[in-house]
């Protein structure tokens, strides 16, 4: 069963004739056993700082910038923007049209010059820079087809080019018929398809060969970092080798001839990892359980509801309580006269709490 997210969907196209299709990696590294540097003395993971090289003194990320050596110390400063430029700029050039000596710029042995290559020296770095994802308005045209532009001899194309492998896969069952028609020609003359994918912002050859029931695309290395083994092959001569030694060297080959076993490429290294990683993790103090609250108290919101209901089914009806006096009717015309009261109680108990006022004494009258 695939995966549940493809890698890359879009179509395969075959002149007039297409198909939906998804990328699926071939390579995977869950299994890859990999370490964290840390501290012996805290067991905590390090990071990196990034420091200059003359002053010693720490920069910060948003200085950091991108350089090509072109002298002892001396760099041409690159900004992102020309990148982005140059990618959304990239260019297919006709097959065959490239001169052998302009684009096998690697094909030279390597030297001491070579060794150490401005490009190669942070080669990591450089990757993870160009794996950015161009601005939209920068990008290339992106249909998501791969177009098969021509087909070639499954035994001239060197393995050196591959890169990543891929499975192609029909995307729904309209496009199947399609998919089997492409595959089949190709497993019927013997042919790879090539073409071009965009991945990662990038315009990127691949190649398509039928690979059981479905078709594998390979994505290709550029010409420019492939070496040419005749660099490397010219100094060995050219020797007769007597019958006799060729005769039993051809007898010890046909003697250790057999099919090949994908379980020979078992990574032993591994294997061997991971029981060294067991066994000191059985020996690993146990670090404190945080404690989980308990399945027990959550309560559900029905249950809830519902014995709040019964509860309340329950309850035994009070006796209605004496009839409170209604307010009289205020006779038409009478308005109400409204007092701020302070206090509790009526306005007439506190009238009757009070004492009444005594009468003022008469006036006396002069004599006189």
């Amino acid at each position: 069963m695939a995966p549940a997210r493809p890698y890359w969907k879009g179509y395969l196209k075959l002149s007039l004739v297409s198909c939906p299709i998804a990328l699926y990696p071939a390579v995977s590294s869950e299994k890859k056993v990999s370490f964290r540097q840390v501290s012996r003395r805290t067991g905590n993971r390090l990071r990196h700082q990034l420091v200059d090289s003359v002053t010693g003194g720490v920069v910060d990320p948003h200085d950091k910038g991108r350089g090509y050596e072109v002298a002892d110390k001396r760099f041409l400063m690159v900004e992102d923007e020309e990148l982005y430029a140059a990618r959304a700029a990239q260019s297919i050039a006709p097959t065959g049209s490239a001169e052998p000596s302009a684009t096998r710029l690697s094909s030279a042995r390597p030297g001491k010059a070579d060794a150490r290559h401005p490009v190669d020296e942070d080669e990591g770095e450089e990757l993870e820079e160009l794996a950015r994802p161009l601005p939209v308005a920068q990008r290339p045209e992106n249909t998501h087809t791969i177009e098969i532009e021509h087909f070639v001899p499954r035994v001239q194309l060197d393995p050196g080019f591959f890169e990543k492998p891929y499975f192609v896969t029909p995307r729904d069952q309209v496009g199947q018929e399609a998919y089997a028609i492409i595959r089949d020609a190709m497993r019927r003359k013997e042919m790879m398809g090539i073409g071009y994918v965009m991945l990662s912002s990038r315009k990127r050859p691949i190649a398509l060969e039928p690979l059981e029931n479905g078709i594998r695309g390979i994505t290709l290395r550029h010409i420019e970092d492939i070496r040419s083994p005749a660099e490397y092959f010219v100094d060995i001569p050219e020797l007769q080798l007597p019958p006799e030694m060729l005769e039993l060297a051809e007898h010890i080959v046909r003697s250790k001839a057999r099919d090949f076993n994908p379980e020979f490429l078992t990574d032993r290294y591994r294997a061997a990892l991971v029981e060294l990683l067991k066994k000191k993790r059985v020996a690993l103090p146990m670090p404190e359980a945080t404690p989980v609250p308990s399945q027990q108290n959550v309560v559900s919101l029905m249950d809830a509801l519902k014995r709040s209901l019964a509860a309340e089914e329950a309850k035994p009806t009070r006796p209605s309580a004496t009839k409170a006096k209604r307010p009289k009717k205020a006779k038409a015309g009478q308005r109400e006269m409204l007092l701020p009261i302070s206090g509790k109680g009526t306005a007439k108990e506190k009238a009757e709490e009070q004492p009444s006022p005594k009468p003022a004494a008469p006036r006396q009258r002069k004599a006189g």
